[in-house]
């Protein structure tokens, strides 16, 4: 019965740690040579942002952008950049099922006349979920050649210092590809 015990503490630490990991995926131009862009700028946020789109958050995101950019030895100018970067936001209801299906009755119960199944339960489990785009497009074209995109459980409640680590780190996260290793 312990080693029972232990593997469902177990699963529910797994369970809860996948829920605030962060998932990263990204997609780039291949043909692109990326050591030729040195400067950066960031699209205009339009004034009709949706209810996602938070501008202290946006704000957030663009010094950690500018921060981690400046590490991989990119520099913002609004000078003719080689590179102009979009930011998008969104946060969406989304739900954790799990089932945990039929097991034996309590040991008192099994022993009696038969032993039989009883229902282990059903928990939901709501939360929101974020996700940070960030769309890197050449400045000469217009044509799109990176895109990083981050997802996580959001924090329910979060201070404003917890809010500015967490978009450090997701930020982080998401250019940790960038730029993509060579071909």
């Amino acid at each position: 019965m312990n080693s029972v015990r232990v593997t469902v503490i177990g699963g529910l630490i797994v369970l809860l740690a996948g829920c605030s990991s962060t998932s990263v995926r990204f997609d780039y131009d291949r043909q692109q040579d990326f050591s030729q862009f040195k400067t950066f700028d960031f699209y205009p946020i339009p004034k009709e942002i949706g209810p996602d789109a938070n501008p202290l958050v946006i704000k957030r995101v663009k010094d950690a952008v500018i921060r981690e950019l400046a590490h991989k030895g990119l520099s913002q100018t609004e000078t003719d950049p080689d590179l102009m970067i979009a930011i998008h936001t969104e946060s969406k209801d989304s739900f954790d099922v799990t089932d945990w299906g039929y097991h034996y009755a309590p040991y008192d119960y099994y022993w009696r006349d038969y032993g039989y199944w009883y229902d282990g339960g059903i928990d939901v489990h709501q939360y929101e979920e974020g996700t940070l785009t960030l769309d890197f497009v050449r400045a000469d074209n217009d044509e799109m050649i990176w895109r990083g995109v981050a997802s996580r459980a959001l924090p329910y409640q979060s201070t404003s210092e917890q809010i500015d680590e967490l978009v450090k780190q997701t930020v982080a996260k998401i250019l940790e590809n960038f730029p993509p290793p060579k071909t």
